[in-house]
């Protein structure tokens, strides 16, 4: 497993920009702000890296399946008891196979499987949760859980 560095830069109130070490940047900022737009929000990023990590796991597991128009949507659910959180993902792959051909069925099946079961690490983190420390300027951690 990679370790890796994103830096997220404040260009204005409510408007941020992280950019990884590869050059690729990203604008963050809340949904309605209208001067921050095009953006993603946080949770929206989190979102995009479910559906993202599983279609990268897909390619390398369904090499067998032509899954050129395949096409993942995740959504959240939150309640208000889920307290500030994301309640609910679901992650919905979709695919227009050949009738009948349940052996490319069956392959996707599998290979979706194995995306949060074993190979997919943004599902597996959100699933398992991930030890979150916040560090302050002089090192100090200023919060640990998970």
């Amino acid at each position: 497993m990679a370790d890796y560095r994103i830096e997220t830069l404040r260009n204005g109130e409510r408007d941020w920009t992280a950019r990884n070490d590869r050059g690729a940047e990203v604008r963050i900022a809340a949904a309605d702000d209208p001067g921050a737009q095009p953006s993603f929000t946080p949770v929206e990023l989190l979102l995009a890296a479910l559906g993202g990590c599983g279609g990268l796991v897909v390619d390398r597991t369904a090499r067998t399946v032509d899954h050129d128009g395949l096409r993942i949507t995740v959504d959240s659910v939150s309640r208000p008891e889920d307290d500030g959180r994301v309640g609910v993902v679901r992650v919905s792959y979709e695919l227009d196979l050949p009738e009948g051909d349940t052996r490319a069925a069956e392959a996707l099946e599998r290979a979706i499987r194995l995306t949060h079961e074993k190979y997919c690490t943004v599902s597996r983190t959100v699933e398992h949760g991930a030890r979150v420390e916040a560090q302050g300027p002089d090192g100090t951690i200023l919060f640990a859980g998970g």
